[in-house]
């Protein structure tokens, strides 16, 4: 009998991480003479990026930082459930790509989390206004009388 353990649902508004490499995914020729030096490495994300975080990952920033950190060939590419990370290798991620991608995707969660936060307080306060006005018409319709 197998069994299986549940794991629990991973909220949207969580913060977006990376889960590992998908190593079933990697260039089949690795560790061999004819391998490439560079590739395509995928990770998995601990659940679906949303809109805003695919955006900024994509964005110039994240290339500016990997730049800065000596990794400008390397580019961050959302498919799906996982990030695509080109142009580099299991070394450069072990020594050090793959903490500065893990600060990137921290920041990235972080600022859309602060912008969706922000963007709701501004719709509950355009909700206020508008049902400020709604309940000065009916105040004033209130106040008429045809007697």
């Amino acid at each position: 009998m197998t069994t299986t353990q549940a794991l629990p649902p991973v909220r949207a508004d969580s913060a977006l991480t990376l889960s590992g490499v998908l190593a079933s995914a990697l260039p089949h020729d690795l560790g061999t003479a004819r391998g490439s030096s560079r590739y395509t490495v995928p990770a998995v994300f601990s659940r679906r990026p949303q809109p805003r975080e695919i955006d900024l990952l994509h964005g110039t920033s994240t290339s500016r930082r990997l730049a800065e950190a000596g990794y400008s060939d390397i580019e961050l590419r959302v498919s799906d459930r996982r990030l695509l990370i080109t142009n580099t290798n299991l070394m450069d991620l072990k020594e050090g790509l793959a903490h500065l991608i893990g600060v990137i995707l921290s920041e990235v969660s972080t600022q859309a989390a602060r912008e969706r936060t922000e963007r709701a307080e501004e719709l509950d306060a355009l909700a206020l206004i508008e049902e400020q006005r709604l309940e000065s018409i009916r105040q004033a319709a209130a106040g008429i009388h045809f007697d």
